[in-house]
């Protein structure tokens, strides 16, 4: 008998959400003209985009013309990171970042450095925090008014920490550094407001939290300095250039809406489906090892875990061929043969086989599927080892 297929791989991608589908079609008619227009339609389609502005901007907690809508969470960073090094080029600015940040602000960070600026990346402990006393070492010393931006994400893509974020803005700005946080996981599945974390510059994504592909947004608090990435145009404030997408942002705070006026409900639904999961994967498997397991707090949505002596190969596969979407980290690096830089940078890289997977909810995933995924996972980690014992 074939059963229906589970996905469980939306901290890749989180399929549409009725709600955000419903907020487009809505706009269809209406928004699906260029804002830039000085016509009727354009006009509409103008006023539905800065509508959805203001209602995504009072969701995070900042005024709307601090919102700058962007094609995704990739180049929000882009724009945060290397925009604000381009902008101070001069000055040989100091850039600090995490070890485990997303690729996004790695390699904005690493290009910026190339083009003349000082960076500073961050060790992070077992669990994938940042120790702030780690931060606190690196912008001590800094010379009055150089100018300096740490960015550190929120909760990480791979194995779900939650980092100190309330501490780590705070001690940048005791000593006269900007925060930039990329909260593209975080957003709709923790409390994420700029009210309580008072950071300079803040990334999101529609497509984590059931919104469309391709449309983004970056809070730029106003008075930031930042160079565009790309030019053509004075729109979003001359930050992101081109025509803007209003039926996106129409779907993406919609979706946004939804996400997190579930957040409550949801956390503790999810943490409970991923401690169980946690529980029947240790005991069916042995020596599994769970990442970030000793974090002082995780994404509830998200596991990691770890296989040690199976066939990632063979892991996967055998999960597919059983109808369980998963995957085995970022989906950003799922090309890349270089392994992890975030196990990596949690002392986690091991030198025989080595099979990771990560497990991620969405609003509709239930116990019964959860269940049955960890059931496939015991049995197709035991084939994966078979593979490499020969």
């Amino acid at each position: 008998m074939n059963r229906a297929p589970i996905y469980l791989d939306h901290a890749a991608t989180s399929p549409l959400r009725p709600e955000a589908r419903a907020a487009w079609e809505a706009a269809v008619g209406t928004a699906d003209f260029n804002p830039a227009s000085a016509h009727g339609f354009g006009r509409a389609a103008y006023d539905a985009l800065e509508a959805a502005r203001e209602q995504l901007a009072r969701i995070v907690g900042v005024p709307r013309q601090d919102l700058v809508w962007t094609g995704g969470g990739t180049l929000a960073d882009n724009l945060a990171v290397l925009g604000f090094a381009r902008a101070h080029a001069g000055e040989r600015p100091l850039l600090v970042v995490s070890a485990v940040e997303h690729k996004a602000v790695l390699a904005a960070a690493r290009r910026a450095e190339a083009e003349g600026a000082e960076l500073v990346v961050l060790p992070v402990d077992k669990s994938g925090s940042v120790v702030p006393a780690e931060l606190e070492a690196a912008l001590v010393g800094i010379a009055a008014g150089r100018p300096a931006l740490v960015s550190v994400m929120w909760a990480n893509n791979e194995v779900g920490t939650v980092q100190p974020v309330a501490d780590l803005c705070r001690i940048s700005h005791a000593h006269g550094a900007l925060f930039h946080t990329d909260a593209v996981q975080a957003f709709g599945k923790l409390q994420v407001s700029l009210t309580d974390v008072p950071a300079d510059m803040l990334s999101l994504t529609a497509h984590k939290i059931g919104g469309p592909v391709g449309i983004g947004a970056l809070i730029v608090r106003q008075g930031m300095q930042l160079e565009p990435l790309v030019y053509g145009g004075s729109q979003e404030r001359g930050l992101w250039p081109g025509t803007q997408n209003p039926l996106g942002a129409a779907a993406f705070t919609a979706a946004a809406g939804a996400a997190v006026g579930e957040i409550s409900a949801s956390a503790l639904r999810w943490s409970s489906m991923r401690d169980t999961l946690e529980a029947d994967l240790r005991h069916g498997i042995e020596g599994l090892v769970v990442h970030a397991a000793n974090a002082s707090e995780r994404l509830p949505q998200l596991l990691s875990i770890g296989v040690p002596g199976a066939d990632a190969a063979t892991l996967l596969m055998g999960l597919d061929l059983a109808g369980i979407s998963v995957s085995s980290g970022s989906a950003c690096s799922s090309g890349s043969q270089a392994g992890s830089h975030v196990l990596a940078a949690m002392g986690i890289a091991p030198a025989d086989a080595y099979a990771v997977l990560r497990f991620s909810f969405g609003p509709f995933t239930s116990e019964a599927e959860v269940a049955r995924a960890g059931e496939a996972t015991i049995r197709a980690a035991a084939q994966a080892r078979a593979v490499v014992s020969g």
